[in-house]
């Protein structure tokens, strides 16, 4: 990506977060998300080809989990 375009998109986000069209990602939600994609890959399933049912089980297992995880630290 060239370097003014990034500047562009990163200007972007700043002007819609103080809009409040977009939130910034927080930490948590980041580190949500990172586990997120470790349960898809635990349990083989392809986000973009899932079905709804094998979407909300990996849903269901990831927030189960990881909130647990943060509740036991």
């Amino acid at each position: 990506m060239a370097e003014m375009s990034r500047e562009e998109l990163l200007r972007a986000e700043a002007i819609g977060s103080e809009q409040g069209w977009v939130a910034p990602l927080t930490q948590e939600d980041k580190e949500y998300f990172a586990y997120l994609r470790t349960v898809f890959k635990r349990y083989n399933i392809v986000p973009s080809k899932a079905t709804r049912l094998e979407y909300d089980f990996v849903i269901r297992v990831a927030e189960s989990e990881f909130y647990l995880q943060q509740a036991n630290a």
